[in-house]
């Protein structure tokens, strides 16, 4: 009997003894699991800033890259709209040119038809002075190869230029200028052209020469 009393004694003692230590070692198993959640939302909290960070800076690449994507399409935008301007203004060019130059054409049709009238009037005026014809007589005042001078009574000295199809006779035979001798009786008749006395015919009779050949000779 006095046995089992000692053994219950030992085993509350024991167990008195052991609850002490058993909590203790309890309440420190929960601060280190306490102070091990602390420091996970730490670290976890340090993780939700970072990738926080992360997050902001591709708003900013993707803010960045938007602004440079509407800044190239205002550009394209623009150019386009310039070289839309460009065609326009070269199609207007171009028919501004065509219509320059068809008013120069119809222009330069115009002046060749003026200039085509002129030369007909004027050669037409060219005949009818030519078929106007008037006569001179005289003698030979001075000869050239292309002119003679005829000096008359009536009107004076004439001057007639001579062109390819005058016709020179001497003494009643067909004859060259250089065969005509200041002095020699001359009839001349002769027409305007282009406001020039031109001779049309000579007729030269060398016997009413009053000078000799040495000092009638032809002037060069």
């Amino acid at each position: 009997m006095r046995r089992i009393l000692f053994s219950v004694s030992a085993f509350v003692l024991a167990c008195a003894t052991s609850s002490p230590n058993r909590q203790k070692s309890e309440t420190q198993q929960a601060q280190g699991d306490a102070q091990k959640q602390y420091q996970d939302a730490a670290n976890a909290q340090k993780r939700a800033v970072e990738e926080q960070q992360k997050a902001e800076e591709a708003e900013r690449e993707v803010t960045k890259a938007q602004k440079a994507l509407a800044d190239a399409q205002a550009t394209l935008a623009g150019q386009r709209a310039k070289a839309a301007q460009a065609q326009r203004d070269a199609a207007q060019s171009a028919r501004d040119s065509q219509e320059r130059g068809a008013q120069m054409q119809q222009r330069a049709a115009q002046l060749q038809g003026q200039e085509a009238r002129q030369g007909t009037q004027t050669q037409e005026g060219n005949q009818r002075a030519w078929m106007q014809t008037r006569n001179v007589r005289g003698t030979v005042a001075a000869v050239t190869p292309s002119s003679l001078t005829v000096r008359s009574d009536d009107q004076g000295d004439v001057l007639l230029h001579l062109s390819d199809t005058t016709a020179v006779n001497l003494d009643g035979r067909t004859a060259s200028m250089n065969e005509i001798r200041a002095g020699n009786d001359v009839r001349a008749t002769y027409g305007r052209v282009d406001g020039q006395a031109t001779a049309v015919r000579l007729d030269v009779t060398s016997s009413g020469s009053k000078s000799d050949d040495s000092s009638s000779t032809i002037a060069k």
